[in-house]
């Protein structure tokens, strides 16, 4: 029985002393005026010594005049500073419950059950609990060396640049080849490719498949041939954490007899596969998921090899996969028309250029399309074009600070190079073609904002070209351009209003106007993409502040080797000379003999 307003009337009838001391013979506090004093959360703070989520301090203005609604917001940040202290707790403790990096399987079962069985009395929507859940389990803590570093100063060089750089690959391109490659069982090889996460685990898992892939320090990942994909497999194959990599194992795999169970990082359990779940039955393959109502990874496969002649794709597919299965087709061993979706994959030309490279020859009506089944034919050293995201923000420094950009390389002919084009020379540089090379110098004229068709395709086709549009943005609003923000889904809205305010620029009455104000802390950059940005937006309010700087390495990791070389910059990282006065280490002395000079060892039953 609750009998906690029983108590409180028992409270108020309580008696106190009259000079202050409580009916439980402690005293009250109290202050120089001989009032009571206020207990303040300060105190609370100082009692405990430590806490690991310090107050910045950080209050609107508004609370200089206390009001009941400045008292909530200020307890609600409090709040979240007490929720975010249990969170990482959490995490450490979740941590010591990992052996090589993994939890085990019933210790998570254990926890899921009875987070479901508690988070059902809090919200009736059982999707967002499940969700909160895998987003708690995913959640790492830092190391102390992260702690203590705090975050990475962005201070750029006054100078004009002059960059002359190999160009990265693109990462979705080379493993486009790569896969057709492991698939054929031929000779090839893809160089200037970005070590990534991605590009390894996917190497990785193309390996287990039946490819014969290795790649060098150098960017250089190659095939050796083989005997092409394995049939009849049963299989643990780890994806890592991209999606490509994912659909690629599964397109080239759902035409031979298999059973797989894939994994993958945790990324990936956030993955919706319910329309490849409802989907792969009429290629005959059965995917189902490992944990219950989870979408995501892991998930069991079961191939039958039993193709049909016509393959209708559903509309609520993802288009990445759609791509993959038009790359993969023919390699299974019946030919199949694919009738594509209404919406076109943003990749389909990418994969069909690849297949044209090598030797297929392919029909295509309207939205139906077949590959016909012939020799296929890799060359040893295909053409790879650029990374467009990567090479669009360093072709723009010189639009920051002044100078010149050149990037070594294929600069390719798809829709996102097209926009590059625009949003480069709307911001007043010089763009120039060369054999396999691509210069950017300026600039010419004032910065302009894109214009809003070139905001309308970056938003529905080339999302990874909205950071730069944005740091762009506030370029021309720091030059005094009407610049208005356009319309974006409120989740993109949020982070580009986070990150113009970084950079200087808050919106005002529908338009992006200067302030003086800087916004304290350090920001975490949502992608590799908004980190480049992050980096061009350090030319506008030098000394920013960035928490991930590790967030690179999953596009570009010699970007920051780049950016701190300027004007000149350099992509591998310079040698640190040995200093004159460095002691030298001290010598292991091994002593011989020593222990034949011990007694020898007394017999069993000795009395000593």
């Amino acid at each position: 029985m609750d009998n906690r307003g029983e108590d409180r009337k028992d409270f108020a009838r309580r008696s106190f002393k009259n000079d202050g001391e409580r009916g439980d013979g402690r005293r009250q506090e109290r202050s120089e005026n001989f009032r009571p004093r206020r207990f303040e959360r300060g105190d609370e703070e100082r009692r405990e010594g430590r806490r690991d989520f310090k107050k910045d301090g950080f209050r609107p203005r508004a609370d200089r005049a206390p009001s009941n609604r400045n008292r909530d917001l200020g307890a609600l940040m409090d709040l979240d500073n007490e929720i975010l202290h249990l969170v990482m707790r959490r995490a450490q403790m979740l941590a010591r419950l990992r052996r090589g990096g993994r939890l085990a399987p019933e210790t998570e079962k254990t926890l899921r059950t009875a987070w479901e069985n508690k988070a059902a009395r809090l919200a009736r929507d059982n999707r967002l609990s499940r969700d909160l859940f895998m987003l708690l389990q995913t959640i790492e803590p830092l190391t102390r060396m992260e702690e203590e570093q705090g975050y990475y100063n962005l201070a750029p060089n006054g100078e004009a640049v002059d960059i002359q750089i190999p160009a990265p690959s693109d990462t979705v391109a080379a493993r486009c080849w790569l896969a057709v490659a492991a698939a054929a069982g031929q000779v090839t090889k893809v160089s200037r490719v970005p070590l990534t996460d991605a590009v390894v685990s996917g190497v990785k898992a193309l390996n287990q498949i039946g490819g014969q892939l290795w790649w060098e320090d150098n960017g250089d990942v190659q095939s050796r041939g083989g005997k092409g994909l394995v049939r009849n497999m049963d299989k643990v194959i780890h994806i890592g954490d991209d999606a490509f990599n994912l659909w690629l194992v599964i397109a080239l795999c759902v035409g031979m007899p298999a059973r797989l169970k894939l994994t993958g990082d945790s990324s990936l359990r956030f993955l919706d596969i319910a329309p490849l779940r409802h989907f792969l039955p009429q290629l005959g393959v059965r995917l189902t998921n490992v944990i219950p109502s989870q979408d995501g990874l892991p998930v069991r496969m079961e191939c039958s090899g039993l193709m049909p002649r016509e393959i209708r794709l559903a509309d609520d597919l993802p288009e990445d996969f759609v791509a993959a299965l038009v790359l993969a087709s023919p390699f299974w061993e019946t030919s199949c028309r694919l009738t594509l979706p209404e919406h076109e994959p943003r990749l389909l030309p990418l994969a069909l250029d690849v297949l044209s490279g090598c030797g297929m020859k392919i029909s295509r009506e309207g939205r139906d399309i077949l590959v016909e089944r012939g020799e296929v034919s890799v060359p040893e050293q295909p053409v790879v074009p650029m990374d467009a995201a990567v090479a669009a923000t360093i072709l723009m420094f010189p639009g920051f600070n002044g100078g010149r950009a050149v990037l070594e390389g294929v600069w390719g002919s798809g829709v996102v190079y097209g926009l590059v084009e625009k949003i480069l020379r709307a911001a007043g540089l010089n763009v120039k073609y060369g054999a396999r090379q691509v210069e950017c110098s300026g600039k010419e004229r004032e910065t302009a904002a894109p214009a809003p068709e070139v905001m309308s395709d970056v938003l529905t086709r080339c999302p990874e070209l909205l950071p730069l549009c944005s740091v762009i943005m506030a370029a021309a609003a720091h030059e005094g351009a009407k610049v208005r923000l356009p319309e974006i889904a409120e989740e993109d809205r949020h982070v580009v209003t986070a990150f113009l305010s970084r950079c200087g620029v808050e919106e005002k009455d529908g338009e992006l106007t200067p302030v003086e104000e800087i916004v304290p802390g350090s920001w975490v950059a949502p992608s590799a993409q908004w980190a480049m940005a992050y980096a061009l937006g350090a030319f506008l309010k030098p000394n920013l502040h960035l928490s991930n700087p590790g967030v690179m390495t999953g596009l570009f990791p010699a970007f920051w080797n780049m950016y701190n070389t300027l004007p000149h910059p350099e992509l591998k990282r310079r040698v640190e000379q040995e200093a004159e006065d460095a002691k030298p280490a001290r010598r292991r002395v091994i002593a011989h003999g020593v222990y034949g000079e011990l007694p020898p060892e007394p017999v069993a039953g000795d009395d000593f």
